[in-house]
């Protein structure tokens, strides 16, 4: 009897401990950042001690500099405003369960900058390049050691130039193994296979680890960008064709999954360029990528919409998003847009901090936080949560259909668009209350026809 009683009891003890465990949160959270643009030359003393040194002394280097407070307005992120920006996101969110990364890790016309800053080591350009990825991603390991951290490609990141990035050439490769270790696969054979995925152009797909079974399709869509320019080496000749040739076969192949999209450069429209041209409305309206690239593009995610629970992009270094609407006028797809570290145009630095649901995958919120250059002690702040801003329970097509809405119809939501929108600096006057139908036409029109009737013809949808 007595041995039966303590069968029993050691069985309650054991179902209670079973009981006792925590259950698999339902939710995760990630952190978001954009057009970093890390400016090495600051500092132009510390420029001799870089180009002689290993990329794993460049933290020393930099923090010997008398240069201690990040940059302001009109330039590129120097050292401590990236680290600044670093700190901050591990403070808001310490173990977040991936991180991206949408494009441009290096600053505006880095090869001039070098030739005029190191003049004597005209032969070290690829080497200081390679060395600037490097440091990049020896920091975010150091403040993120456990998270998975995916990058895209932007347009300033390659050997050669502004959109000059080179299909299967050297920038790539290098790239992809300076980024490989924060895959954290642990697996020498999972890397070889990203590195030389990566290496063929830039773009990659990544099966998520977090309990979600969501699975990440990484885009370079510099190929696709108006402005691309293959003349830096002899590779392939039509890399934006290859690229959506395999992006059709991922989700063909993964339509049964959940997947999101990120990128550098998103669809639609060149807002910047169209409101300042010289023509007419409809002569002015320019747009991010080429037609025949959009128009490719567009039939896919509206075919496997289905699969597609989100996508990414930044560029514009605004907070900003893209909506496609398909041929019966439902919301289908979108792309979320993270505003820039890097405060070149005006805009406060910034980053998101969003949710989302594992078992849907769907976006749940985001809460954006951005470091005040407009006031006398900037500092790190919260600015906004998309939720309670605009009225929605999450972010998806349908809720961003109804933040499109609520901007058109609510002065309120207007007004917090126009002021979030250069992350709350109210001295740029890049979007006001004259021409905000410009940016807001670009949400939802993502072709030249459709945003020229809305712009030019006044047909607000």
């Amino acid at each position: 009897m007595k041995k039966l009683c303590v069968i029993i009891l050691v069985l309650v003890m054991i179902v209670a401990n079973i009981r006792a465990q925590p259950k698999p949160t339902a939710t995760g959270n990630i952190l978001t950042v954009s057009d970093i643009h890390l400016n090495p030359y600051f500092d132009p003393s510390l420029m001799d001690k870089l180009v002689k040194s290993d990329y794993k002394q460049w933290p020393t280097i930099f923090n010997s500099s008398s240069i201690k407070a990040p940059n302001t307005y009109n330039s590129d992120s120097n050292f401590p405003l990236f680290v600044s920006a670093l700190a901050a996101m591990k403070k808001q969110n310490p173990s977040p369960a991936f991180i991206i990364i949408t494009g441009d890790f290096l600053c505006h016309s880095f090869q001039s900058n070098y030739a005029k800053y190191a003049p004597n080591y005209p032969d070290s350009v690829r080497s200081f390049t390679s060395k600037t990825i490097q440091v990049m991603a020896l920091m975010l390991d150091k403040y993120f050691p456990k998270t998975v951290v995916l990058p895209v490609l932007g347009n300033n990141d390659s050997f050669c130039g502004d959109y000059m990035i080179d299909p299967g050439g050297e920038f790539l490769n290098m790239f992809a193994k300076a980024w490989v270790p924060l895959q954290r696969s642990h697996n020498a054979i999972a890397d070889k296979a990203f590195v030389t995925q990566f290496g063929k152009g830039g773009y990659y797909t990544y099966d998520l680890k977090d309990g979600s079974g969501g699975k990440m399709v990484m885009l370079n869509t510099i190929f696709f960008s108006t402005s691309y320019n293959n003349s830096c080496e002899t590779h392939p000749a039509h890399p934006a064709a290859d690229e959506l040739n395999w992006l059709a076969r991922v989700l063909k192949q993964n339509q049964a999954k959940k997947l999101w999209l990120a990128a550098h450069i998103p669809p639609g429209i060149d807002v910047n360029k169209t409101i300042n041209g010289k023509g007419t409305c409809a002569q002015n309206v320019r747009t991010m990528w080429r037609d025949s690239c959009n128009m490719v593009f567009q039939s896919l995610v509206i075919k496997y919409a289905a699969a597609i629970k989100a996508g990414f992009a930044g560029h514009t270094h605004m907070d900003d998003f893209r909506l496609l609407y398909n041929a019966k006028g439902v919301p289908v797809y979108f792309m979320h847009i993270t505003p820039a570290v890097s405060p070149l145009f005006g805009n406060n630095p910034g980053f998101q901090n969003l949710s989302y649901s594992k078992s849907s995958f769907v976006l749940l919120d985001s809460k954006t936080y951005y470091y005040s250059l407009n006031t006398s002690a900037p500092a790190w702040t919260f600015e906004y949560d998309f939720n309670k801003t605009y009225g929605v329970g999450n972010i998806t097509p349908a809720s961003l259909d109804v933040v499109r809405k609520n901007i058109l119809s609510k002065p309120a939501c207007l007004t917090s668009y126009v002021n979030y929108y250069d992350m709350s600096n109210p001295q740029l006057d890049g979007i006001n209350n004259q021409n905000w139908k410009a940016y807001w036409c670009a949400t939802g029109n993502l072709t030249t026809a459709s945003y020229t009737n809305c712009y030019c013809g006044g047909v607000l949808k």
